[in-house]
Order: structure tokens, then sequence, then C-alpha cells
């Protein structure tokens, strides 16, 4: 390429790596999801404790 030898313009980087294919297996999808649905309730019943002590903190005084 024209562009290689000046230095004045910048050059092109090109993509040595080829796409990496994902392991897409009906197992791995189920997994994924389970995960998902765990980190979810986790979020949900930390957001619940947390109004449960608020509410607790507030009966005390």
């Amino acid at each position: 390429m024209p562009a290689e030898n000046l230095t004045c313009r910048r050059q092109i980087k090109r993509q040595t790596k080829g796409k990496i294919m994902g392991d897409r297996s009906p197992k791995s999808n189920q997994k994924k999801s389970s995960q998902k649905q765990a980190k979810a309730s986790s979020a949900e019943q930390k957001k619940k404790q947390v109004v449960a002590d608020k509410q607790a903190a507030g009966k005390k005084r």
C-alpha cells in the first residue's frame, strides 16, 4: 500500500485473527440463563433487605 511508505499518513492495521466461534450448545445456553436468573434474584433480594433494614431502623427510633 502507498500509505506504508509515507510517514505522515496513518497506517491501516489489518486483522490477523479470525473470528472465534462461541459455545452455543444447549447446555451452555441453559447455564447462562440460570446464572442470569440467579444474579437478578440476588440483586432483588439485596434491594428487599435494604428496604427492610431501613424500616427496622425507623421503628427502633
